[in-house]
């Protein structure tokens, strides 16, 4: 089978991805940790981030709270699995409770981890040098730039648009 054009949109297997067309994509993956909270009152309708510490709190259209940052899981490189790590949830509370103080009263419900792309804080796009028809679309905020990013990925497909540079692999050299 034959394709005009390959998307590669596989997120941090992108640079494994990438090596089967002989492309050096200078992308890892990251161990996220989330925490889920009991419902509760609305206390903020922001995303409330920390620049001293590492925090990323939001609160669910159903009361309850989601809170990650940098505080990261672990990972088995056997079996690829990657799992929450106590001490970072606690952590990760620890510096919720100072900037938001009545999420120290709420039962945490669950937490999980996944694996995130880490590039270097911009999205990865554009058709390959030298691969006509291979484009990349990789975003380390896959869940909040996927859509955008997705978008801006068809249009240069179609012609529509051309990628911001700084976005492209060329700032890599």
């Amino acid at each position: 089978m034959t394709a005009g054009r390959l998307v590669n949109a596989t997120g941090p297997w992108a640079a494994r991805t990438g090596r089967m067309v002989g492309l050096d994509l200078p992308v890892t993956g990251t161990v996220q940790q989330v925490i889920v909270t009991e419902p509760a009152p609305p206390l903020t309708h922001h995303l409330v981030a920390l620049a001293n510490r590492h925090l990323s709190l939001k609160q669910q259209a159903t009361g309850g709270f989601l809170i990650g940052g940098g505080w990261f899981g672990g990972f088995d490189a056997a079996t690829g699995r990657t799992n929450p790590l106590r001490q970072n949830i606690e952590g990760n509370l620890w510096v919720c409770e100072r900037a938001l103080p009545a999420v120290k009263a709420l039962s945490i419900v669950r937490a999980w981890t996944g694996i995130n792309p880490a590039i270097d804080r911009a999205p990865l796009l554009g058709e390959a040098p030298g691969l006509p028809g291979f484009y990349n679309t990789v975003t380390a905020n896959g869940y909040t730039l996927g859509p955008a990013v997705g978008q801006l990925t068809a249009d240069a497909i179609l012609g529509r648009e051309t990628i911001d540079p700084r976005y492209t692999l060329a700032r890599f050299g």
